[in-house]
């Protein structure tokens, strides 16, 4: 692989951590909420035929093979932020830098409705989301190039979507990113010293307050974490131990659809619909590891970095993550 606007790796020579050089990204469209939406039909707009595709839940049995039906289906990104090559990359080095070519998969997961974002959506809806984000995850961590699989979603022009209508994202990584690298060093190094998973200890003390709770079910748990990212940061949690989101049981997606539909629910109400991006945390591809706890973020783009942020590494948040739970648990939202 050679040329200038292939994207690659460079590693940081200070912190070790390697940022993504990806200048085809230039070329994606710039968000518009008035213009024809790319979205609405993708395959009339240059896609090819779907990845992966459901019907909509209540598609009658006679129809269910027919692809007029789809609700959610998954396309390459037509402006990757990864290349596809037959051969695992290797790192390369100039003197002291270091880069690696940015070889990996990068999808877009879209449902069919351009208004209905998932906090409007039905519990069946939201399942065929999860059970998308699922099942794109297993077929891509066979890929022996493939360290690690991060699934996003950018709701709004300030969470980075340049296409108005709902869309999540899959991006497939030859590297760990720094975000899941620190915690992945943090719980092992805490799982070392105390035979414990971190999360589990966070959930279990936050349970017990109750104070930073907003939301609990069968099986997950939705909570303002104890030291947030950005005001009215929420986080929904297993509440059985568990390490890779790809290995969810059927039995659970329900629950999780209901917390997840439940909680940006509660962020729209109290915060006016705003824009937000929400990721899945998991354990590595092929990684073994045990002291992990897979996890959904939400974070809401109700703020703005500035010098002390940017330049310390340091967060500023102006509601306590206490007001802030308080605020979401006693929302009024529909079921």
């Amino acid at each position: 692989m050679s040329g200038r606007d292939n994207p690659e790796f460079r590693k940081d020579l200070v912190s070790g951590e390697w940022v993504l050089v990806a200048v085809g990204r230039r070329k994606r469209p710039i968000f518009k909420t008035g213009a024809k939406c790319p979205f609405d039909d993708p395959q009339k707009n240059g896609n090819p035929f779907p990845l992966l595709w459901f019907p909509h839940p209540q598609t009658p049995t006679s129809e269910m093979e027919d692809f007029n039906s789809w609700f959610v289906q998954v396309i390459p990104n037509k402006y990757p932020l990864l290349s596809r090559q037959k051969e695992c990359p290797a790192p390369k080095r100039e003197g002291a830098q270091e880069r690696l070519w940015a070889v990996g998969y990068h999808e877009v997961i879209i449902t069919r409705d351009h208004l209905k974002t998932i906090d409007k959506m039905s519990q069946e809806e939201t399942q065929l989301v999860l059970k998308a984000y699922k099942e794109r995850y297993r077929v891509l961590a066979k890929d022996g190039c493939i360290k690690y699989i991060l699934i996003f979603h950018n709701q709004g022009r300030t969470a980075g979507a340049s296409v108005a209508h709902p869309h999540s994202q899959l991006v497939a990584l030859p590297v760990i990113d720094p975000d899941v690298s620190r915690s992945l060093k943090g719980s092992f190094n805490f799982y070392k010293k105390n035979k414990k998973c971190v999360h589990c200890v966070m959930i279990d003390k936050a349970t017990k307050d109750k104070s930073r709770i907003v939301n609990k079910n069968k099986h997950f748990v939705t909570l303002v974490p104890f030291a947030p990212k950005a005001s009215y940061e929420t986080r929904i949690y297993p509440l059985a131990h568990a390490s890779r989101f790809e290995d969810l049981d059927k039995e659970l997606f329900p629950y999780l659809a209901d917390a997840l539909r439940d909680a940006l629910s509660r962020i729209n109400k109290v915060l006016n619909n705003p824009d937000y991006n929400f990721f899945i945390h998991t354990a590595p591809v092929g990684d073994n590891t045990k002291h992990y706890h897979w996890h959904i973020e939400i974070l809401p783009r109700d703020f703005e970095w500035a010098g002390f942020e940017l330049g310390g590494g340091i967060e500023i948040i102006s509601i306590s993550p206490e007001e802030a739970a308080l605020s979401l648990r006693e929302a009024k939202i529909k079921p």
